[in-house]
């Protein structure tokens, strides 16, 4: 790909800088701490990391993270935050627990050794993860009574296109969890958005941010935001030449997921590369076809001499000459 300008491909060869949480984490530190006054140090919750192949070792790997103990101690008096553990290269909600206190963080990391002490399909095995982010936790997230009250995330698919453009697919997606949201931290349930942890449930879990129930400033609102992020997030990323490399002739599209809080606060999430576009369901087919009819617009047919349009769904938020 690198040698014959003649090849497209459908992927970037490297992007751990985007799509390993941990690799996130320290793409936008490095880039914030030369721009202080960019967005995404509003916009991506403080991150610490944690790196241990058993659970005994926990307390090693708190001693290298001196900073995430010393806010976990000071929170053991007041209980006044929360924190979300991530394992940094899982998927489908794999690993992510919430806690608040060093004790309890040990008990989670106990729970992995005995589900995979116990045979368990799903058991976390720390040993081959090894990588994991604790941020703190979100925990005042935007609920609407017409959805029941119920968390939900954005998911907004973001297509790059040779070294560098970026557009954001502007149709967004609510993805809703399927019990509603309580700040009950002793269980996960009713915290994960992830549809593929829904099951059956006749609930509504996918409805297009245009078509929701919010109204049409806020959605504004919310979607100014994700492309002012997305596109600063991208110049962080291309900034690091070894874990970010877009070549010219390649192009991939990810899968972003964002937080809004009750004020309206977006946060970013996570990068998937590979999303799964199956997730918006039968009803909302369309959205991904207009999605893939973009993509080649933008993407293939001008590698191929064709004229360069751009659909009104997508809007373009970074170009790097």
């Amino acid at each position: 790909m690198m040698s014959d300008k003649n090849y497209m491909a459908n992927s970037y060869i490297y992007r751990k800088g985007l799509i390993r949480k941990h690799y996130l984490a320290n793409t936008i530190a490095m880039y914030a701490s030369k721009n202080p006054t960019t967005i995404l140090k509003k916009a991506f919750p403080e991150t610490y990391q944690l790196e241990l192949d058993y659970a005994e070792f926990l307390d090693d790997s708190l001693d290298e993270s001196y900073e995430l103990r010393q806010d976990l101690e000071q929170n053991e008096q007041t209980l006044a935050k929360t924190y979300i553990l991530k394992p940094s290269m899982s998927d489908k909600g794999q690993g992510i627990r919430i806690f608040q206190t060093i004790d309890q963080l040990q008990n989670i990391f106990d729970s992995f050794e005995e589900s995979e002490e116990n045979g368990d399909e799903n058991a976390v095995i720390t040993s081959q993860l090894r990588h994991f982010i604790v941020q703190e936790y979100i925990a005042s997230p935007l609920l609407l009574p017409e959805y029941e009250n119920r968390k939900f995330h954005i998911r907004t698919y973001v297509l790059c296109v040779g070294d560098l453009r970026v557009l954001v697919y502007q149709r967004m997606l609510m993805l809703f969890s399927d019990k509603p949201y309580h700040r009950n931290f002793d269980t996960i349930d009713g915290h994960l958005t992830n549809t593929c942890l829904q099951g059956d449930t006749d609930k509504l879990v996918v409805v297009e941010l245009g078509k929701s129930v919010l109204p049409g400033p806020s959605q504004n609102h919310i979607r100014e935001s994700i492309n002012s992020i997305v596109g600063e997030l991208f110049r962080a990323a291309s900034n690091d030449k070894i874990n970010f490399q877009p070549l010219s002739n390649c192009f991939e599209t990810f899968g972003i997921d964002f937080v809004v809080d009750e004020n309206l606060n977006v946060s970013l999430l996570e990068v998937n590369s590979y999303p799964d576009f199956k997730q918006t369901g039968d009803g909302l087919k369309g959205l991904i076809h207009e999605l893939f009819d973009g993509i080649v617009q933008q993407a293939v047919v001008p590698f191929f001499g064709g004229k360069l349009t751009t659909p009104s769904s997508f809007k373009q938020v970074l170009e790097l000459t």
